[in-house]
């Protein structure tokens, strides 16, 4: 009886194992769950786009990559989770999720889901606000918050913000509060939106440095004017002295080499009565020249707009020369098709010592022979030969740009 026990035991642990073993088969083991790991991404037309694989966890996996064509090859890295394109033209993102990517997608407009960066300008009886706390609620109901401290100067920048309709809420000075809600859309003239916030009440502001800077310096160059005016008048009363009296000695010691020379500049001197001898008197009428007009003042620190020297090329833009300000005598190769303009040492166009210039103040593309400028929703604004823009501006050699107090004469 128990051989048989034993027989049946036998045969039971060998069925037990037996059912691991297929479990466990390496065919099952290496069984591939991964996506495939490269697709093609098919776009409407041409453009300036970017794109970027993150994990997880939300952190980049490769450096973005640059696209101009109609399809966007993307080789995913390991691990890739979210798959970001950039469009450089309109400011707005795709997320895109790598496990819903096929071999190859068409990308139609409704892709565009986010802005890359929203703008939040605090001000209060017009002037940059100092500290706030800042929440933004995105279409999404997520809601993200920034410390507004200040030396950002009232300029709040928030990134990968969802499309639709969200809520700016500030809270700041004793327990104050306030709300503004608005709607960003796909289709925009800024490529980073700014939305303006005014503040009521007792709030904390600064005082605009670039403001106050050309303040002073109005205040410095008023009395050095009307300084240098006196001077020239001076100095072409002086002038018109000197030419009276010469034509006046001429007239009397050589009245004949002054007529030869008055004929020769095609003006008539009236001949002198028959008989009469006696040389013209100091008191004869001369016309005084012309004296020449004092070149016009500047006007709100912008210098009047200069036609191209001729050592300037037609061709299209290479660099920046500082011609005034801070950064006076510096050059600034255009090098790259982006460039970004502004106060921080990371830019590649860096005005470091221009407090009138924001941290993220302008850009500066490249598209073949053109070059075009833009303000990204800076405090003081950016001009082109004096006029403020207010979106892409093509420049070309011998134009002015100013920013700040500094003002950059393209070559």
């Amino acid at each position: 009886m128990r051989v048989f026990e034993l027989i049946a035991l036998l045969c039971v642990l060998m069925g037990v194992g037996m059912a691991q073993t297929k479990t466990e088969t390496p065919a099952e083991k290496e069984k591939p769950t991964a996506q495939a790991r490269e697709t093609t991404l098919v776009f409407a037309q041409e453009g300036e786009r970017w794109w970027w694989a993150e994990d997880a966890e939300g952190n980049p996996l490769n450096p973005p990559r640059k696209t101009s064509d109609t399809t966007l090859v993307i080789k995913r890295p390991e691990g890739a989770e979210v798959i970001w394109v950039y469009d450089a033209k309109t400011g707005n993102l795709a997320r895109l999720r790598a496990a819903e990517l096929k071999d190859k997608t068409e990308f139609t407009s409704d892709r565009w889901t986010h802005v890359a960066r929203v703008q939040v300008n605090l001000v209060a009886q017009g002037k940059p606000v100092a500290s706030a706390l800042v929440s933004l609620t995105d279409a999404d109901g997520k809601t993200h918050t920034r410390v507004l401290e200040p030396s950002a100067e009232g300029i709040l920048i928030f990134e990968r913000v969802p499309l639709g309709k969200l809520t700016i809420t500030t809270q700041y000075g004793d327990e104050q509060k306030a709300s503004q809600e608005t709607t960003l859309k796909a289709e925009r003239e800024l490529r980073v939106p700014v939305i303006e916030f005014a503040l009521s009440g007792a709030v904390a502001t600064l005082e605009p440095k670039a403001a106050a800077g050309e303040a002073a310096a109005r205040e410095e160059a008023s009395p050095a004017s009307r300084i240098g005016a006196v001077v020239m008048f001076v100095v072409a009363a002086a002038l018109a002295v000197g030419v009276i009296y010469f034509l006046v000695r001429l007239a009397t010691q050589k009245p004949q080499q002054l007529g030869a020379a008055m004929t020769k500049l095609g003006v008539e001197l009236p001949e002198a009565a028959t008989g009469s001898t006696s040389p013209p008197t100091a008191s004869a009428t001369v016309a005084a020249p012309h004296q020449p007009e004092l070149p016009p003042l500047e006007s709100a620190g912008i210098p009047p707009t200069a036609a191209p020297t001729a050592g300037v090329s037609a061709g299209p833009a290479t660099r920046l020369v500082a011609i005034q300000g801070p950064h006076s005598g510096q050059v600034f190769e255009l090098a790259g098709e982006l460039l970004t303009i502004g106060r921080e040492a990371t830019h590649p166009i860096a005005l470091t010592a221009d407090m009138g210039v924001s941290r993220r103040h302008a850009q500066i593309t490249r598209q073949g022979n053109q070059t075009l400028i833009e303000d990204l929703g800076s405090t003081n604004g950016t001009y082109v030969n004096g006029v403020r823009i207010s979106g892409p501006t093509p420049i070309k050699p011998g134009d002015a740009i100013q920013m700040g107090a500094t003002v950059l004469r393209v070559e």
